[in-house]
């Protein structure tokens, strides 16, 4: 109000006063948007919902609460770094007034596991010029693993995980075997394996016997030549390979190892595809030890030319970079 009245008052007494007004007018408004925006923007008790996991380059859904974003105007937040926003097409989500907590969709765009989400938020104000912005890092609920990409699989690659390709196995995934023989009902027999019919021409209950192992137990194993450490690109498209047969095998139904080389040269095995988020190319200079005897069929997935260890049951390599096989092709 000070300022206005200056300007007024020499404008009123020059020739030239009215141009003073007009630009003392323009600036005038435009440091009162600034200086209000700056004032509304309150943000406080910002929180991010997010599940456990999610694949790389597909969207999840997440919660955004808050206690309060902007005073007297709407506020836009938006995560910089790894995950990316896809409200409708826009990258930035609009946090009302009177709302606090919001549905997002989020897509992941980079492999790992995040802590913590770096995010930015901004108020234009009344004028919507000069908006204010202030670094934005909502709590996550838990540990965000972004996993690898999980690629489309072909007929061809899918017999790979079925019946023939990987050992002997037959029956069905759901943990029974094949059907061995017919014996008389023992106490504490499942009531479900009963076969009717035949306890029907017996006379007494006889139950079915399946034989064990009947589902495929696949383990997944990936290592890195020495010379190929460098080869970040091609390594992250044989994680997505990893990820992708262990997605497929997993939804059959059938037990599904992870096997990861360690900096100390051993080998960890996981059931959790968690462990790819982490996973980093390490010099592997040989394969671990098949484990055959155990009634595991295992497939090996190379970064570089593989050591060349031999596995019996018709085990698989699949080599990626610059000397990729022809059985990548066929997946």
């Amino acid at each position: 109000m000070t300022i206005g009245l200056v300007l007024f008052l020499v404008a009123s007494n020059t020739q030239t006063g009215w141009v003073y007004l007009l630009s003392g007018t323009i600036f005038g408004a435009l440091i009162t948007g600034w200086w209000t925006s700056r004032r509304a923007l309150r943000p406080a008790g910002f929180r991010l919902w997010v599940p456990v996991s999610a694949p790389r380059g597909q969207g999840f859904a997440a919660t955004l609460s808050w206690t309060s974003a902007a005073r007297g105007y709407p506020a836009y937040w938006r995560p910089l770094e790894g995950l990316r926003l896809d409200q409708q097409g826009r990258e930035t989500a609009r946090l009302e007034q009177n709302v606090r907590e919001q549905r997002l969709w989020l897509i992941a765009e980079r492999r790992g596991v995040y802590a913590w989400l770096d995010g930015e938020i901004t108020c234009y104000g009344p004028l919507a010029w000069f908006a204010a912005r202030r670094a934005l890092t909502p709590e996550l609920s838990q540990p965000l693993h972004v996993l690898p990409r999980r690629l489309q699989m072909t007929q061809t690659a899918l017999q790979v995980l079925s019946r023939g390709e990987l050992g002997e196995r037959r029956g069905q995934p759901s943990g029974q075997g094949d059907l061995r023989r017919l014996r008389e009902y023992q106490v504490g027999d499942d009531v479900r394996s009963i076969h009717w019919a035949s306890s029907a021409r017996r006379g007494e209950l006889v139950v079915r016997e399946f034989s064990q192992g009947g589902a495929l137990q696949l383990v997944l194993c990936w290592g890195c030549h020495p010379e190929a450490v460098h080869e970040l690109e091609a390594f992250e498209e044989m994680l997505d390979w990893v990820y992708t047969y262990f997605a497929h095998a997993r939804e059959s139904g059938w037990p599904v190892q992870l096997l990861a080389p360690q900096p100390d040269g051993s080998w960890k095995a996981s059931d959790r595809a968690e462990t790819l988020a982490c996973a980093e190319p390490l010099a592997t200079p040989a394969a671990p030890a098949s484990n055959e005897a155990e009634g595991w069929a295992r497939l090996d997935f190379w970064l570089g030319p593989h050591p060349g260890s031999v596995f019996g049951g018709g085990a698989r390599v699949f080599e990626f970079g610059q000397r990729a096989s022809q059985e990548r092709r066929l997946a």
